[in-house]
C-alpha cells in the first residue's frame, strides 16, 4: 500500500513539474527546435549511447570475477537491458540495480556477492562522473546567477568520497554489525557481514578496481558526448566543457526521489542550466526532453528481453530482496 501511495505521489509531482515547465514555454520555438533536429546526428547519438551501455557490461563482468561465477557477455547484456528497463520505465520500488543483482545472483543464490559487484559497478561510474565534473569545473570556472554549479559539484564529490571511506573501512563495518547484534538483528548483521566480506575480497584486487575506473571514465565521456551530440542535432552550439559540468549536476538532480525516475526534474535542470549560459529556454527544454526520450528508447529492448526472463515468483522475490538489502 505504501509503495502504491509513493508511486501515486511521484506521478502527481511529475505531472505538476511538467505543467510548470510548459505553462509559460514558447511552444512555437519548442516545436521548431524539435522539428529542425538532424535525424542522422540523432541516430549517431543513440548509437554512442548503446556503445556506452555495452562498455558497462565489461565493467560489471570484470567486477564479478573475484566474487562469483560469471555469465557470458550475451547473458549479462540481457540482464543489463532488463535492469535498464526497470530503471527508466517501471514506476516501481524495485529498481534496475536490484533487478540486475537478482538475476545475476539467482543461479548460485550468491545475492550478497551479486549486490557487491552491482554496487561497485554503479559506484565506479559515479566516481568517474564526479572526477570529470570536477575537472570540467576547473577548466571552465563558471558563476551562473542563482545556480552555484561548482559548489554543487565539489560538495557532491566530497560527500561521495566520505561515503566511500565509510563503506570500505572494515572497522566501521564491525561497529555496524556489532550494533545490529546487540539489537538482536542477527539476520541483518549476517547479511552485512557477507556484503562486507565481498568488499574485502575486492580490496585485494586493486588492479580490477583501477581498470573499472578507467572503463568508467571512458563510459562517462561517452555519456557526455551523447548529450553534446544531441545538442548539435538540435543546432545548439555549446562548448563540450559545459557538458562535463552540467550533465553530472543534471544527473544528481534527477536522482532526487520525488518524481517518477527523475522525469520532470531532469528537464527542469536542463532548462535552468543551459538557459543560464545563453541557450534559448525553449531550446534548452527541447534538449532535456529529447535526451529523456533517447534514454527511454534505449530501455525498450530490455522490456522485450524481460518477457522471456520473467516468471510469477520473480517480482515477489525481488521485492523480498529489496526489503533485506534496503
Amino acid at each position: 500500500m505504501k509503495r502504491k501511495a509513493s508511486a501515486l505521489i511521484k506521478a502527481v509531482i511529475t505531472v505538476l513539474l511538467f505543467y510548470l515547465l510548459f505553462r509559460k514555454a514558447d511552444w512555437r520555438a519548442f516545436y521548431a527546435t524539435l522539428a529542425g533536429a538532424r535525424i542522422g546526428v540523432l541516430l549517431s547519438s543513440f548509437a554512442v549511447l548503446w556503445v556506452g551501455h555495452y562498455i558497462c557490461i565489461f565493467r560489471w563482468r570484470m567486477l564479478m570475477r573475484p566474487l562469483m561465477p560469471v555469465f557470458s557477455l550475451v547473458r549479462l547484456f540481457e540482464i543489463y537491458c532488463i535492469g535498464l528497463f526497470f530503471n527508466l520505465t517501471f514506476p516501481t520500488a524495485v529498481g534496475g540495480d536490484l533487478v540486475k543483482m537478482y538475476y545475476a545472483g539467482k543461479p548460485t543464490r550468491q545475492y550478497a556477492q551479486s549486490f557487491a559487484a552491482t554496487f561497485l559497478d554503479r559506484d565506479s561510474g559515479m566516481f568517474a562522473m564526479m572526477i570529470l565534473a570536477c575537472l570540467g569545473s576547473l577548466l571552465l570556472p563558471m558563476s551562473l546567477p542563482g545556480i552555484p554549479v561548482s559548489l554543487i559539484v565539489w560538495v557532491s564529490f566530497a560527500a561521495f568520497v566520505a561515503l566511500n571511506v565509510m563503506i570500505f573501512t572494515p572497522v566501521l563495518h564491525r561497529i555496524l554489525t556489532g550494533m545490529l547484534r546487540k539489537m538482536r538483528l542477527t539476520g541483518i548483521a549476517t547479511r552485512v557481514d557477507a556484503i562486507s566480506d565481498a568488499f574485502v575480497i575486492m580490496g585485494t584486487h586493486p588492479q580490477i578496481l583501477f581498470q573499472s575506473l578507467l572503463i568508467s571514465l571512458a563510459n562517462q565521456l561517452l555519456v557526455f558526448t551523447v548529450t553534446w551530440v544531441t545538442a548539435i542535432a538540435l543546432r545548439i552550439n555549446v562548448s563540450f566543457l559545459y557538458f562535463l559540468v552540467f550533465v553530472p549536476v543534471i544527473t544528481l538532480i534527477s536522482m532526487i526521489p520525488i518524481s517518477l525516475n527523475g522525469t520532470g526534474l531532469r528537464e527542469y535542470a536542463f532548462r535552468g542550466l543551459f538557459s543560464a549560459i545563453g541557450v534559448a529556454p525553449a531550446s534548452a527544454l527541447a534538449l532535456g526532453f529529447l535526451s529523456s526520450i533517447l534514454l527511454l528508447l534505449s530501455a525498450v529492448p530490455g522490456g522485450i528481453v524481460y518477457l522471456f526472463f520473467r516468471n510469477r515468483d520473480d517480482l515477489r522475490q525481488m521485492a523480498a530482496l529489496e526489503t533485506e538489502f534496503s
